[in-house]
């Protein structure tokens, strides 16, 4: 398969699809507790917002963008064509199925394992560390000749990771970090994600870059205690010393959910009726963020600025209404169509693929939009995977 292929495939049938991972369960959109706002965006925003947002932060350049990275080593794979012998057993350990991110994830999973002519048996933890250490070592007994591992949390994940090494068989693993560490895990023939700290960081960064002169803001995350909110967390700090002009006078968990977001939009500026700009882990809970501005009397988008996580295609609709102002790419396709890639370049020429798979260097980004930051100006460019 051509990676040209992966960019034209991701929008079939996953537009219906939602997120997360790690060790969060996100609520579904068609499950919200929260009423879409009586207006249009036509009859609420007529206009862009009135301060401008200056240039994207200054990301360092990334192995991504050497010719021995673990990005170009997966699409040179691709583009070679080779694939290795038919009927290979894997073992597919995720955290979820059942909401439309890891809905996606799992389209990308299967279309790749057809493309690769693997045999897949799913093996779903529903966010429960407990569950997946005993799907893990199920998994092991039935004996398969290679894992794909998506850990529910970091030390737990890390654990059942050091199972499947023992098998020794190859562990490709996506998502989310684990055992400590930043992206790659060694021991992994491959790793590919996007959600890591510096990711959340760098989201935060592109948000506050907007602020001309001194900014109120506020955050709202996912669920307290969870790797996600510590990342986010993680990240908010280190983007505020960045950007000293920025004060967070408000950090809130949002248990991903819109009615929560609404909730504590509301009670914030009527806290703080200066907060000029919200940034939000999670494009569903987003649309609580958005009501709560409405609610405040404020236009969302204009008199408050806001940015997401996810890439959603509810997203792209607040974006080109004006109502949103940006939101940063997710790819769950990806994220496990290229570790079946990266196991079945072990199994054809045995060879890993070590090092972190950065999909925000993924030809669907670097072919459309070319940035992970999605507003008005190239909106267009990209097709929501969910």
């Amino acid at each position: 398969m051509k990676r040209t292929k992966i960019a034209g495939t991701v929008a079939l049938g996953a537009a219906a699809l939602m997120v997360f991972s790690a060790c969060s369960s996100p609520t579904d959109s068609s499950e919200a507790s929260v009423d879409e706002p009586a207006a249009t965006a036509e009859e609420s925003v007529a206009e862009q917002p009135t301060e401008e947002a200056s240039e994207e932060p200054e990301v360092e350049p990334s192995e991504a963008e050497t010719e021995d990275s673990p990005i170009a080593q997966t699409l040179a794979f691709m583009d070679s064509g080779v694939k290795p012998e038919p009927g290979l057993k894997i073992a597919y350990l995720t955290e979820c199925v059942n909401n439309p991110y890891c809905g996606a994830r799992l389209q990308g999973l299967e279309e790749a394992a057809a493309e690769y002519g693997m045999e897949v048996q799913v093996f779903d933890a529903d966010f429960n560390p407990q569950t997946q250490l005993t799907q893990v070592q199920d998994a092991i007994q039935q004996g398969f000749d290679g894992y794909i591992f998506m850990p529910v949390a970091d030390a737990p994940g890390c654990s059942a990771f050091e199972l499947l090494q023992e098998t020794g068989q190859p562990v490709a693993t996506g998502n989310s970090p684990m055992c400590g560490n930043q992206d790659f895990t060694e021991g992994s023939i491959g790793m590919a994600a996007m959600q890591t700290e510096q990711f959340f960081q760098d989201h935060v960064e592109n948000a506050f870059a907007s602020c001309e002169g001194e900014c109120q803001a506020m955050a709202v995350g996912g669920y307290l205690g969870s790797d996600l909110f510590t990342r986010w967390q993680n990240a908010i700090q280190k983007a505020a010393a960045k950007y000293p002009n920025v004060t967070v006078v408000v950090d809130q968990p949002g248990d991903f959910d819109p009615g929560t977001a609404l909730q504590l939009t509301q009670d914030a500026l009527q806290a703080n009726p200066d907060i000029s700009i919200i940034v939000s882990s999670w494009d569903d809970m987003t649309r609580g963020v958005e009501q709560g501005v409405e609610a405040a009397g404020k236009i969302p988008g204009e008199d408050v600025r806001i940015y997401s996580v996810g890439g959603t295609a509810e997203a792209a609709n607040r974006i080109r209404d004006g109502r949103w102002n940006g939101t940063s790419i997710l790819l769950p396709y990806e994220e496990s169509y290229f570790p079946v890639v990266h196991l079945a370049r072990f199994f054809a020429n045995g060879e890993e693929t070590p090092g972190f798979t950065n999909l925000a260097e993924a030809p669907t980004v670097t072919d459309g939009p070319g940035s992970v930051y999605l507003d008005q100006q190239n909106i267009d460019t990209f097709t929501p995977q969910y």
